[in-house]
């Protein structure tokens, strides 16, 4: 009785879950929806105390230090704030040319280049940027 108990507790928690869990998954599979591309190359980034312009471009290296790609774009979420980068993924890495999104906690300021602890297999997983 008791295990009956416990799978239709299961059963009702994943069935209310259901709808939240399919709109989760349908804004990362759409991604165009959630975000939107920073056209003002003057708005500071400031998580990487950059601006959009000084990121445009700008190297991303792997946890290793091999070059995973470049910023393309900057992107905001409804409210302006800028929240990701889309990265042009050159073709060594391993995916295939895409271009994906890295959310900024992903990446630190060297200097010089932006650097993530993402490593090819992460990378291939992240959601795609199709503008």
């Amino acid at each position: 009785m008791r295990k009956l108990f416990s799978a239709t507790a299961v059963t009702l928690v994943m069935v209310a879950a259901g709808p939240s869990l399919a709109q989760q998954s349908a804004a990362i599979a759409n991604p165009a929806n959630a975000y939107r591309e920073v056209k003002d190359d003057s708005v500071m980034v400031p998580s990487l105390k950059r601006t959009v312009g000084q990121l445009d471009d700008m190297d991303v290296l792997g946890p290793d230090g091999t070059k995973i790609g470049e910023v393309e774009e900057v992107l905001m979420d409804a409210s302006g704030q800028p929240v990701a980068v889309v990265v042009d993924v050159e073709h060594g890495v391993g995916i295939g040319d895409k271009e994906v999104i890295v959310g900024l906690d992903q990446l630190r300021d060297d200097g010089r280049t932006l650097t993530t602890a993402l490593t090819n297999a992460q990378l291939g997983t992240l959601p795609i940027w199709d503008d």
